[in-house]
């Protein structure tokens, strides 16, 4: 019996105890808490245009505003090739391209030949055309300058002392001191063309 009582005795304890925390838990809660537009106690609410973000983009003043920096302007690089005028006189031709001046850049443009516009003038070429540069390599000796083999096809002796003055000239204009030897096919030339024109190396 004394067990019973004393179980009894701590139950009836820990009844009061709860009942006498839900009670006074329950008077300090206010229950009529509420958000106001006026005192936004837990932040601005939604439903409020106060909350939603703004969209707006942002204002640009004149200081804001892009300028132009002329040093990023496209720059102009003039390129040079020898061409034959009208008259029969080897004349440099100027071009202007976005990209620097090299040496196989300069040679394609002689291989591509002239301009229409430079046609018109009376300016051609004693090169065939569709003529490839294979490779140009910087060696001991000088410059290697290897062609395909059409580069010796069509016209006679004269036409072939022509067209390697026009890749001579222009290849001096880009590199005046180097020596220049021509290859054709990977293989040094010693005679060009169906009349076995004499090519001397290298070349003047």
């Amino acid at each position: 019996m004394g067990t019973f009582f004393k179980t009894f005795f701590v139950c009836l304890l820990l009844t009061f105890g709860f009942l006498g925390y839900k009670y006074f838990s329950t008077e300090s809660y206010n229950t009529n808490l509420s958000v106001s537009k006026e005192s936004p106690v837990f932040g601005l609410h939604e439903d409020y245009p106060e909350s939603t973000p703004s969209t707006q983009a942002p204002q640009v003043t004149n200081n804001d505003s892009p300028k132009v920096n002329k040093k990023n302007e496209l720059k102009k690089y003039t390129h040079t090739c020898f061409f034959y005028s009208a008259d029969g006189k080897l004349t440099p031709i100027k071009r202007e391209l976005s990209s620097r001046p090299s040496l196989e850049t300069t040679i394609n443009l002689l291989l591509k030949g002239p301009t229409i516009p430079e046609t018109k003038k009376g300016i051609y070429s004693e090169i065939p055309a569709n003529v490839d540069l294979i490779s140009v390599r910087n060696e001991s000796k000088g410059l290697i300058v290897n062609l395909s083999s059409n580069f010796g096809n069509g016209g006679g002796s004269q036409s072939i002392e022509n067209r390697v003055k026009q890749l001579s000239k222009t290849i001096k204009t880009y590199s005046p001191s180097k020596p220049i030897y021509l290859y054709i096919n990977g293989k040094e030339v010693e005679y060009l063309g169906g009349d076995g024109v004499f090519i001397k190396q290298p070349l003047e």
